[in-house]
């Protein structure tokens, strides 16, 4: 298990599973682990480590594939390009979720001090 998975479980981390294919050696495609959601592909988007050669924005996602164009002396440098840009998404992703995932235990906790409160008040003033 990965960290992400044994700390995270609800947490579909998204890899890449397949090295490049092409059927005309201009256009390329890696298979995913799992279609990302939105979310995470507006953060792979947004990935600031673009290269001269390799850009986030330039990768097209279907499902659970995701599809660049290059020279065939370019593949090797997408490839790691995109392998970084899924980690980095990937830990942002987590960090996120993690968040949120906090912000509403945390409502969540002020609801039920707010209601035992108002029981309190309650049981307070019943007699008066």
């Amino acid at each position: 298990m990965s960290r992400t998975d044994s700390e995270h479980p609800w947490v579909d981390e998204i890899k890449r599973t397949t090295g490049p294919q092409t059927s005309n050696g201009r256009r390329w495609e890696v298979q995913l682990s799992a279609a990302p959601s939105s979310d995470w592909l507006n953060l792979f988007r947004g990935s600031g480590e673009a290269s001269a050669r390799a850009v986030p924005q330039r990768v097209d996602f279907d499902r659970a594939s995701a599809y660049f164009k290059s020279d065939e002396d370019q593949v090797e440098h997408w490839v790691a390009s995109i392998d970084k840009w899924i980690a980095s998404t990937n830990a942002r992703h987590v960090m996120i979720l993690d968040r949120a995932r906090r912000e509403q235990l945390d409502r969540v906790d002020a609801e039920a001090k707010e209601r035992e409160r108002i029981l309190r008040l309650n049981e307070r003033f019943k007699n008066l």
